[in-house]
């Protein structure tokens, strides 16, 4: 047993910053406990710190905002929301204004797990600070339209609106992140100094939130502890979850199985099969909860070389054989990619392949003996699958005459700002949306006046005629409008193929049977307030 240092908050108190001895391990509490096994933990708690997917899987768990993302009925066929859908949360209703901005009715009687009420005071001060330190917030909000001088007016106690400088339809759907998410600025204040006004480092073990459970305590590197918040409007059937990090996947599995765990996702594919197989017995269900949105995928740096020859580019669209990859990483548990949109929004996805055309391209582009093209990328970026990825991909690209010189980069922020700089011809990465629909999507891959770091920009992508699409995407009121928008602007991108895209990333949901309640999100979020015992 190891003794572990716990970072923790005195119950309902002002949230002092604790030293204590305390022991890890994977017996089941009694109780009401749920027990999650993830493959890593986030280094820092508050939303302004630097984004990493395990923030962005769990820190909404815990987090409160206006509006929540909508839930789409689980399945690998499960059709995610569209822009916008969102369902009430903090906010009970709201109205939109005819300039576009959000006038929002509070929820009442909500206390944080320090005692303090939920006001609209809270609202202005945590988009406030969210403006002020978030490095996400900036490009949300300008998505959105959200007016950063000036973004909330408090109308009364329990009334709010958001001000805009003018209608976008992805205002619901930013509020709905948890970059927008509203803390206990009471208690925030009180851990708040000269030079940190905002309290971050206070917030990065801690947590303030109105939602339905508060960090008990935080074992970097090994456990969070999510008590029950008794303010919360809601009673949740786990008082307790205890979310562990267990790098070894097939040690996941094992605790599940064993019963000494209820939950467990991001397992290599073989042992995932084994789960699907073999869990009943063991009281274990293992089913893919959605297919994307995110989507393992080839970008490609247009600024120079062949890559910037469109022929080439749709001659390497033309020469992944998906199906051939998909079954090979993912055991066909996957839907294969090869347009801009993912197929979770509801976008058809064809999967192409077609290497005499491929080879056809190839001499019509001026490179009848081939070309070579350098690749980087690492394990992380892969999705754990670069080896096999990678193994399949050269023997594609070999049959169209192209040769694949790999670099793997194993500091994954070395990585990413190689990328950033623009100085890579190409790399392999799973890109997620950060929330929302296809229309997000766009705009957040291909708006490079609006997100300077955008994949876009790092591939050297410029589209005459589509910068305005978005411009116009960005401002739209109507839903058929931006739709159309969004048609448009996908069309365009596609057929110049900037990115390549290989498959979506599916989801996986291994679970104790006995327990319901998942549901799948356009960002995959386990939250834990809606799970119960099957009844």
């Amino acid at each position: 047993v190891v003794a572990l240092a716990a970072v923790g908050l005195a119950r309902a108190g002002a949230g002092t910053a604790a030293s204590t001895t305390t022991t890890s391990s994977n017996s089941t509490p009694p109780g009401r406990t749920f027990i999650d096994l993830v493959s890593e933990l986030p280094t820092n708690l508050d939303e302004t710190a630097t984004p990493d997917t395990a923030s962005a899987q769990l820190l909404p768990s815990w987090s409160s905002e206006l509006v929540r993302p909508a839930p789409a009925t689980p399945g690998p066929n499960a059709r995610l929301p569209a822009d916008g859908a969102v369902v009430p949360y903090l906010a009970t209703s709201w109205q939109r204004d005819a300039n576009g901005s959000y006038t929002f009715e509070l929820r009442r009687g909500v206390r944080g797990d320090s005692g303090n009420p939920f006001t609209a005071a809270d609202v202005s001060w945590s988009l406030e600070r969210a403006v002020a330190r978030s490095p996400v917030a900036p490009f949300l909000f300008a998505l959105a339209n959200i007016d950063t001088r000036h973004p909330v007016t408090i109308l009364d106690s329990h009334r709010v609106r958001i001000n805009v400088t003018a209608p976008s339809p992805f205002t619901l759907s930013v509020l709905a992140s948890y970059d927008s998410a509203i803390y206990d600025s009471v208690l925030y204040r009180s851990h708040a100094s000269a030079s940190d006004p905002w309290a971050q480092q206070w917030g990065s073990t801690h947590s303030a939130s109105f939602g339905p459970y508060w960090v008990a305590w935080y074992l970097p590197r090994r456990e969070i502890a999510l008590g029950a918040n008794p303010g919360f409007w809601r009673q949740p059937y786990y008082t307790r979850v205890l979310i562990r990090q267990v790098s070894n996947p097939d040690t996941r599995l094992a605790y599940v199985l064993a019963g000494t765990a209820t939950h467990t996702r991001d397992l290599n594919w073989g042992d995932f099969q084994t789960a699907v197989n073999n869990g009943g017995s063991d009281g274990v269900t293992a089913s893919i909860l959605q297919t994307g949105p995110g989507v393992l995928a080839w970008h490609l740096n247009i600024a120079h070389g062949p890559l910037a020859n469109p022929l080439v580019r749709q001659a390497l669209k033309l020469g992944v054989n998906r199906i051939e990859i998909a079954n090979a990483i993912y055991a066909s548990f996957d839907t294969p990619s090869a347009l801009t949109i993912p197929a979770a929004f509801g976008q058809r996805q064809p999967a192409t392949f077609d290497p005499q055309q491929s080879r056809s391209l190839m001499r019509a582009a001026g490179y009848p003996d081939g070309v070579t093209i350098d690749i980087y990328t690492n394990d992380t970026q892969a999705g754990g699958n670069a080896a096999t990825l990678l193994g399949f991909l050269r023997q594609q690209m070999l049959q169209i005459d192209v040769f694949l010189r790999i670099t793997y980069v194993n500091n994954n922020d070395q990585l990413l700002a190689l990328e950033q700089q623009g100085a890579l011809e190409s790399t392999i990465d799973t890109a997620t949306p950060l929330m929302g629909g296809a229309g997000f999507l766009l705009e957040e891959d291909a708006n490079t006046a609006l997100d300077p770091v955008s994949p876009a920009a790092q591939e050297g992508y410029r589209n005459a005629s589509l910068q305005p699409l978005l411009d116009q995407l960005r401002g739209s009121s109507t839903a058929p409008a931006a739709d159309t928008l969004t048609q448009q602007a996908a069309t365009i991108i596609d057929s110049d193929s900037p990115t390549v895209n290989f498959v979506a990333i599916p989801v996986q949901n291994v679970t104790r049977a006995n327990v319901t309640g998942y549901a799948a999100y356009t960002m995959p979020v386990t939250y834990y307030e809606y799970l119960h015992p099957t009844r």
